[in-house]
């Protein structure tokens, strides 16, 4: 089977955008477990052993601005 510009193009944004989306949902997820260990009290050395400095910056910032 072959494909058309515009459909090859299209499948591959296609799947460019999915990435970023499932990317993004990742994210969303890593930042909602950190803030569910700081509301359980753990502090920022524990949760760093497991997720990435940014994001517990990140949380500590939106928790902080609220």
């Amino acid at each position: 089977m072959r494909l058309g510009v515009g459909e090859a193009r299209g499948m591959l944004l296609s799947g460019f955008n999915q990435e970023i989306y499932e990317k993004g949902l990742r994210e969303e997820e890593k930042l909602s477990a950190i803030r569910n260990m700081l509301d359980l009290g753990l502090s920022k050395e524990q949760i760093s052993g497991k997720y990435p400095e940014e994001l517990i910056e990140k949380v500590l910032l939106e928790t902080t601005n609220v």
